[in-house]
């Protein structure tokens, strides 16, 4: 592995660093903000961390999200009917932080954070207990001061690496990297598509380029085969195998189905988490 790649974010560093000292795979679910109420995100994001989750991303609900697949954009859509923002999303993080220290990651498009504004967006996202930002659709040449940004406020930036990421573009991308580097496992959105055959050689590129952790998503399910990237990856992504079920009740229960939802989400989080045990990297 290469050198350190700079600045990153303390609290992340150290959930990979238990995960990889007690020989398993980091946890690190997905949930969309604001789904299916405000009041019920915070209960189910208190919930994956009870149950383990080594670090939270939270999707902050964007009308134009061109990176996700069916189930994450129809949760979007009901977040944004029910008034999800920026500024809600900032206030949920900041609830969470404080019932738990499990690490947040918002996972966001640039529109959201410009429109906010930048400088703003991340004294309110350190302000809250946010530990670091996925900005989907900024690559790291462009919009060098809004990387600056989140980096004076000690925000880490976890950038996106993908199957069609080439050898040229692979070092600028990691050196932009804090955090940990999200390496996506498929072509197409999140929750569907075939997986990258060459994800594996993929995952020993990154882990040529930067020493941080590589985490797999986009696609992984209860189902799927985890041991080849044992060694390979130190982290594993978990967002629309998770929400299907809830979305799933929310649309045949409504509100009445919060407690059952919960304890579904907790019952999928414990079975998932178990499944990285004996992942001690090589």
């Amino acid at each position: 592995m290469a050198g350190p790649p700079g600045p990153g974010s303390p609290t992340l560093a150290r959930a990979f660093e238990a995960a990889h000292e007690a020989g398993r795979g980091a946890f690190v679910p997905y949930l969309t903000a604001g789904f299916p109420s405000t009041d019920e995100s915070e209960r189910l994001a208190v919930a994956l961390c009870e149950e383990g989750a080594d670090v939270l991303e939270l999707g902050v609900p964007f009308s134009d999200p061109l990176a996700d697949g069916a189930v994450i954009q129809s949760t979007t859509r009901i977040a944004l009917e029910a008034g999800a923002t920026l500024e809600g999303v900032l206030m949920l993080a900041s609830g969470i932080r404080a019932r738990v220290a499990t690490p947040i990651v918002l996972m966001t498009y640039l529109n959201p954070i410009v429109r906010f504004g930048v400088e703003r967006a991340c004294e309110r996202a350190a302000a809250a207990g946010v530990d670091g930002v996925i900005l989907v659709d900024l690559p790291p040449e462009e919009e060098p001061d809004t990387w600056a940004a989140f980096d004076a406020a000690g925000i880490a930036t976890i950038t996106l690496v993908a199957p069609t990421t080439t050898a040229d573009r692979l070092p600028a991308i990691a050196a932009r990297a804090r955090g940990f580097l999200y390496v996506v496992a498929r072509l197409g959105v999140t929750g569907q598509g075939n997986e990258d055959t060459e994800i594996l050689s993929t995952l020993e590129r990154c882990g040529r380029a930067t020493g941080l952790p590589r985490c797999i998503g986009f696609g992984i399910t209860p189902g799927t085969d985890l041991s080849p990237y044992r060694g390979l990856a130190e982290g594993v992504v978990a967002g629309s195998c998770l929400l299907e079920p809830l979305l799933r009740s929310h649309l045949d229960a409504g509100p009445s189905g919060a407690p059952a939802r919960e304890r579904a989400l907790r019952d999928l989080a414990g079975r998932f988490r178990a499944r990285l045990a004996g992942w001690r990297s090589a």
